[in-house]
């Protein structure tokens, strides 16, 4: 049994270091394209959809979505059950510390902005951030890693489609045709979803029956709570880049960020700063009555610690590519298509995580995946 869970630990870590090496390619590209890039910053709610970066960093941040969570189901994770927020006070400043890096290492010579209202807008991007994440990782106990995030990529889809279209006039040169994307999209998600309801017809009565005990009080929740923390998560997702088109267009009062520098490069310091000031705050929201009665979180250190930093580390590189995607082909399409990591999260919990099995579960999210390839490209058609 020891050198069993010795085995699986030493695949797991590799699996993540591999796709560590795979993200910092990823981000050091959308660094790349951004140096090198001659056309103008869209401004004013217009979006560039002819360049290259946009669309790079859009599927770049998709793949890292797709597998930054691996360690959210890291056996020693597992093991101790850690408390969500127990997981975030580890994972908030690793992705703190790794936006700032990347805006010193690649910004900083532009010159620093941060001011009182860029500060507001990483607060509440943080905020926003913190809570998605809280729900993520209790959706990721309860569904699983393919089913979950099948879930709350179709509420993240809806809700930047509409803040893009509706608040911040994104243009959609075809609306017929980006409803129809949208709607395929949806429909993807579905059907992805319906899968794991095969898959828990088609289980071994064993597992029918590990999966009845796992409902009951004192486990890590039933499927409705799960279903609803996978629906909250992909509303708050859907509206963590908000604060981003503010601090560029102007929002509440405040200017428009003007000088000759991408957007998403300049608010990094004012992100990072946020998530260090909400985190504690978040905090005490979250376990200040319980403190109060003499019950305090245990951290658990030991097991908890690397693989929340290894998540903060990874989710920062896809946020930051996801800024791009938002900056370039606007919260219409851009944020959208990052979402469609829900694909490479189905990959991982069918091969890695068995999740789902069986001929009729795994076809069902592999039509899943077409559906939402297919929704994706008339989305960015006609979005």
């Amino acid at each position: 049994m020891v050198r069993d869970i010795a085995k699986n630990m030493q695949l797991h870590w590799g699996l993540a270091a591999l796709f560590l090496v795979v993200d910092v390619t990823i981000t050091a590209m959308t660094v790349y394209l951004d140096k090198t890039n001659t056309e103008p910053i869209p401004s004013d709610g217009d979006t560039d959809k002819s360049a290259l970066i946009g669309w790079m960093s859009a599927f770049g941040a998709m793949l890292i979505f797709g597998t930054y969570g691996i360690c959210m189901k890291n056996p020693s994770l597992e093991a101790v059950k850690a408390d969500v927020m127990v997981f975030q006070c580890y994972y908030s400043p690793a992705a703190a510390m790794i936006l700032f890096l990347i805006w010193l290492l690649t910004g900083a010579s532009e010159g620093l902005t941060f001011s009182a209202s860029s500060l507001a807008y990483g607060v509440v991007f943080a905020v926003f951030w913190i809570a998605s994440q809280l729900f993520a990782l209790k959706t990721v106990q309860i569904l699983g890693f393919s089913v979950g995030p099948a879930i709350w990529t179709g509420a993240t889809i809806v809700t930047s489609f509409l803040w893009g279209s509706l608040v911040f006039g994104n243009p959609v040169p075809n609306v017929l045709g980006a409803a129809s994307g949208l709607a395929l999209l949806l429909l993807g998600v579905r059907l992805a979803a319906h899968a794991s309801k095969l898959n828990e017809r088609s289980s071994p009565k064993e597992e029918a029956a590990a999966l009845t005990e796992a409902e009951q009080p004192g486990s890590q929740g039933s499927k409705m709570l799960g279903f609803m923390c996978a629906v909250t998560m992909g509303v708050l997702n859907g509206t963590i880049m908000v604060p981003l088109t503010c601090f560029h267009q102007g929002c509440f009062g405040s200017e428009p960020f003007v000088k000759d520098q991408i957007p998403a490069m300049a608010f990094l310091p004012s992100l990072a700063a946020g998530i260090l000031v909400a985190q504690p705050f978040m905090f005490l929201l979250y376990w200040g009555r319980s403190m109060l009665r003499g019950e305090y979180p245990q951290f658990h250190m030991k097991a908890v610690a690397v693989p929340a930093i290894y998540t903060g580390l990874t989710w920062g590189m896809g946020n930051f590519n996801a800024m791009f995607a938002t900056v370039y082909l606007g919260q219409t399409v851009g944020f959208p298509i990052t979402q469609l990591a829900f694909v490479a999260n189905g990959c991982l919990g069918i091969m890695y995580f068995q999740e789902l099995s069986g001929r009729g579960p795994i076809g069902m999210f592999c039509l899943a995946a077409l559906v939402v390839f297919s929704g994706a490209t008339l989305d960015g058609l006609f979005g």
